[in-house]
């Protein structure tokens, strides 16, 4: 296996802004285990916009510029109160852990960005500057090496649940990962892919209350389609059929998943 890429340290580069609706973001499989952390869905969503936004050949271009009004779209905001876009990007320089299959038995812990900078115009519309640190580098720029998710920016833009976004994750992750369109998975399982920790979850009718507001938002506001059936053993729901509809465009990536 080719080795990884000695990344450099210092940045060059602010990111031109592009058509939104064309962005694809390429997760590598180690991020991908950040769904597992305490990450918010706007913080999900202001990293997503990151690697859109990238070019996973060009390392030293690690530095991306959101231009007035990119932000609040991408929240699904009008206008972001100064203290509220502080409390986002707070949540964006916290340690998070990485699991990689790479280093067996263990896990990785760094900081995804090192600086953010952040300016307002007459109208309130912020311009918001992001730098990865050269540890996350690692994770961000490797992704022909590690194997990594592509998918649509504009697919999780109007998600509204953490829920639905990461199981808008694992159903196109098994979608594009050479598997088969059909398939069950335990309910505790993915109780635990979903982060449903919530002792309201142990009946089965709220957690399928659950499913079914995700069902029903990654079905409209994404170009997956996809349904799911209970299957009882006994009295109990034990698993999850799920079955996903092949669209006519699909996008590949270098390593399954």
């Amino acid at each position: 296996m080719p080795k990884r890429v000695t990344l450099p340290s210092t940045p060059d580069y602010i990111g031109i802004p592009e058509d939104i609706n064309k962005l694809i973001v390429q997760k590598s499989n180690p991020l991908k285990s950040l769904s597992e952390t305490g990450m918010t869905l706007s913080e999900f969503k202001i990293l997503d916009a990151y690697l859109s936004r990238i070019d996973s050949r060009i390392p030293e271009k690690r530095s991306v510029r959101f231009e007035k009004g990119e932000l609040e779209k991408l929240l699904g905001v009008e206008r972001i109160r100064k203290e509220d876009l502080n409390a986002r990007l707070d949540g964006l320089f916290k340690t998070v852990t990485i699991k990689d299959k790479d280093k067996e038995n263990g896990f990785t812990k760094i900081g995804l960005f090192e600086k953010a900078e952040a300016k307002q115009d007459e109208y309130g519309l912020w311009q918001v500057d992001l730098v990865c640190t050269p540890s996350a580098m690692e994770y961000i720029f490797n992704v022909e090496i590690m194997g990594y998710l592509p998918y649509m920016l504009k697919n999780i833009i109007e998600l509204t649940s953490r829920y639905s976004y990461v199981l808008y994750l694992y159903l196109e992750a098994r979608r594009k990962g050479l598997l088969s369109n059909e398939w069950e998975v335990d309910v505790d399982e993915l109780k635990r892919i979903l982060q449903c920790n919530s002792s309201m979850y142990d009946e089965f009718k709220e957690f399928n209350r659950l499913l079914k507001k995700c069902h029903y938002e990654i079905n409209e506001k994404t170009d997956l389609k996809f349904s799911y059936y209970p299957r009882r053993k006994g009295r109990r729901v034990k698993m999850i059929q799920f079955s996903i509809e092949t669209p006519k465009k699909e996008l590949s990536c270098d390593k399954s998943p």
